[in-house]
């Protein structure tokens, strides 16, 4: 289980508020959906999860994450500037447990990303890979962690359309491993597929969480209402 409990972050510099008394739980096995507009915090939470160091340059932060033995991971927007002229290689290299992998292992893990078996141990450097290829490199090197805890920051807002069903089918085959997720994303429709409780996101605090039939088919919220309104005009 993780638990969130009065998160408050506000920026150092113009003391904008980006998450106001902020509170939630998860407990193990959950598939969380972050949804709302840009700017809301959605980004800044999962960096807090991860490590709210992360976020302490640039603000002043308040409350008390709770965790029973979980191992968080990570995956940002972009492949960190740091791990862009490693090969491919070096970068599994990098994470210990990979070495321990049979390569039955990485040869299924690899089918469920659908790369090809030799993809752990190419040459070419991270930069030089597509944008799936990069996603998929980085969410295969998190799950040889084996985390109890996923973060997901829009993992396909970076791809070419017609990566972004590709790099989600991965995803969606992790969640039904069993994997707990904390996931933002836009696309509504892989919300749908995926997730088991949403949460909008609305300055700074949930104004409304549930399943994704009743946050998107049936929201009680105005704010809501009016974000689903907006979507459907903007994207359908």
């Amino acid at each position: 289980m993780l638990q969130i409990k009065n998160l408050s972050i506000t920026h150092k510099k113009d003391l904008r508020v980006i998450l106001n008394d902020f509170s939630c739980v998860l407990n193990d096995g959950d598939k969380a959906v972050i949804i709302g507009e840009e700017g809301n915090g959605k980004s800044t939470l999962l960096k807090w999860i991860y490590d709210e160091k992360l976020v302490d340059d640039y603000c002043e932060t308040e409350g008390e994450l709770v965790k029973t033995k979980e191992r968080i991971a990570y995956l940002p927007q972009e492949l960190p500037k740091e791990k862009r002229t490693l090969s491919v290689c070096e970068f599994f290299m990098e994470e210990e447990s990979f070495l321990e992998q049979t390569p039955k292992t990485l040869g299924q893990m690899a089918a469920k990303f659908h790369v090809p078996a030799d993809f752990f141990y190419r040459e070419q450097p991270m930069e030089t890979l597509s944008g799936g290829e990069k996603v998929k490199a980085q969410m295969m090197k998190l799950l040889l962690t084996e985390p109890t805890v996923l973060l997901l920051d829009e993992p396909t807002s970076a791809l070419d359309p017609e990566l972004v069903g590709e790099v989600e089918k991965s995803i969606a085959n992790a969640a039904k491993s069993g994997q707990t997720m904390v996931l933002v994303s836009h696309d509504m429709s892989f919300v749908a597929q995926v997730a088991d409780k949403v949460l909008f996101l609305d300055k700074g605090r949930i104004i409304e969480s549930g399943t994704p039939e009743e946050i998107m088919q049936h929201p009680k919220e105005e704010r809501t209402k009016e974000f689903f309104a907006s979507y459907k005009r903007t994207y359908v």
